[in-house]
């Protein structure tokens, strides 16, 4: 990844000495950064970095990792310039990763989908160039897989494009389906053990049965290759539950669809749940000598019940989940190279994107406190970067300028007006003048006031980073 050396008098400016140029060079509505003064683009890049540049070579197949576990599966032949023509030589594919709070704001960004909040999992900025710096786009009927890391994916999240309205500001327009089709790994690199664990390495799958007395399934690793079993996503289920039989339903089920084998084994852990109870409660441990059982065993027979319920339990909600991500089957025209991965992320959404620009990960923030109010926030200087953070969430709203210094964080009667009134929150704003950064901060508590007035000071660009980096965890 290549380093881009900011001028010397940016620098310069950023963290503390003075530069005189006019605070009113505003570059042309641009969809990475909106519209903001350049001065305050080059300020934010220095605190945020660079975005990640990767050197590609278009007639091969090309796997990217972002810094943050994001994953470019790049086709070979999938990228053209404007004329749809396909572009040899050297091809640079920037990645900026956007994950915190402290991201979204030096990035200009916010969490809505027109008229409704979103609460963010992550956002990505991705581009290409040619080596005249010429802007590429995606061929027809061609895609690059974008797998995004999650912490998990439990709120059933959705993909959103992002574009800038005139003024700047983005807005998650187009809501799309995470991809249901699977990208195939080499079958020996995604079923050995990531570390220790009580799940055999390769699934089980073994043709030494003296060596590997505890195995799955007699047969040859290699024979599952391209098949669902070479997945990620089937590695995941696997070190939840690597039982045999789990296994075996699997293997006797490659020609369907992931999500239906998913289901079938919902209905085997139902079954099984169902007579591991029945057990227990048919079989009861007699007392003493033939005696009455004691209270210790009663105790000890209820706690075991308990426990093959709950974990019956927890075994059938996980398949459904697993079920209701609706994943397919194997799309050999993505091919990974292991050799760019040091790991792999527990959980990743997936998405074919057949154009580049801003890819986020949300779902929808419902909130039964979110009621309509009325927020605006006055500065005491011109703020072309203000937001609004509840506190806690991956949710930035940006305010919209209606008079001078005043800016507004919901709508009267079109767009989002509704927020959650007593949550607390914070209020950034952030600008410049001819030779300094300004900044503001306050805390307040949503709908104890409809206008809050915001004091900006002079800041240097260290401090300002140092403001910034609380809201980076």
């Amino acid at each position: 990844m290549n380093k881009i050396i900011f001028p010397i008098l940016i620098a310069l400016f950023l963290f503390g000495c003075s530069e005189n140029k006019p605070t009113d060079t505003v570059e042309i509505v641009n969809q990475e950064y909106g519209d903001i003064p350049t001065q305050l683009i080059d300020s934010l890049q220095l605190i945020s970095g660079e975005n990640q540049k990767f050197q590609i070579d278009n007639s091969k197949s090309n796997t990217l990792v972002g810094e943050k576990g994001t994953i470019l599966i790049i086709p070979e032949k999938s990228l053209v310039n404007a004329s749809g023509n396909r572009v040899n030589g050297k091809i640079t594919i920037e990645l900026k990763e956007n994950f915190t709070i402290q991201d979204f704001i030096t990035s200009n960004l916010q969490t809505i989908h027109n008229d409704q909040i979103l609460e963010s999992k992550g956002m990505l900025y991705i581009s290409a160039k040619d080596e005249n710096g010429n802007e590429l786009k995606i061929a027809d009927n061609t895609s690059i897989r974008i797998q995004i890391p999650q912490k998990d994916l439990n709120n059933d999240p959705d993909i959103f494009l992002g574009v800038r309205d005139e003024g700047g500001l983005i807005n998650w327009e187009q809501k799309e389906e995470p991809t249901k089709s699977l990208v195939p790994y080499p079958i020996k690199f995604i079923s050995k053990n990531q570390f220790p664990t009580e799940c055999s390495n390769y699934y089980g799958i073994t043709t030494d049965t003296i060596k590997n007395k505890y195995y799955n399934y007699y047969g040859n690793i290699t024979d599952f290759e391209n098949t669902i079993l070479a997945t990620k996503e089937f590695a995941d289920r696997y070190h939840s539950t690597c039982w045999e039989e789990v296994v075996n339903i699997y293997i006797e089920n490659l020609d369907k669809n992931l999500w239906e084998i998913d289901e079938m084994v919902v209905d085997h852990f139902i079954q099984d749940s169902t007579d591991r109870v029945n057990y227990y409660l048919n079989n009861v441990p007699p007392g003493p000598n033939g005696g009455p059982r004691t209270q210790l065993q009663k105790d000890a027979h209820e706690s075991i019940i308990k426990r093959a319920k709950e974990h019956g339990q927890w075994t059938i909600q996980l398949y459904k989940m697993f079920a209701s991500q609706k994943l397919t089957k194997i799309d050999t025209t993505k091919l990974i190279d292991t050799t760019k991965l040091k790991s792999l992320n527990s959980a990743m959404i997936s998405y074919d994107a057949m154009k580049f620009g801003w890819v986020n990960v949300d779902f929808f923030y419902e909130d039964p406190k979110a009621v309509p109010v009325k927020l605006i926030a006055k500065t005491n200087q011109k703020a072309p970067l203000i937001n609004l953070i509840i506190n806690g969430r991956n949710i930035i709203l940006s305010g919209s300028e209606h008079s001078e210094n005043e800016y507004w964080f919901t709508k009267n009667k079109d767009g989002y007006n509704k927020l959650p009134k007593g949550e607390k929150a914070t209020i950034i704003a952030i600008g410049l003048t001819q030779t300094e950064l300004q900044f503001g901060e306050k805390e307040i508590v949503i709908g104890e006031s409809e206008i809050e007035d915001i004091e900006m000071t002079a800041i240097s660009g260290n401090e300002l980073k140092i403001k910034l980096e609380k809201y980076g965890s």
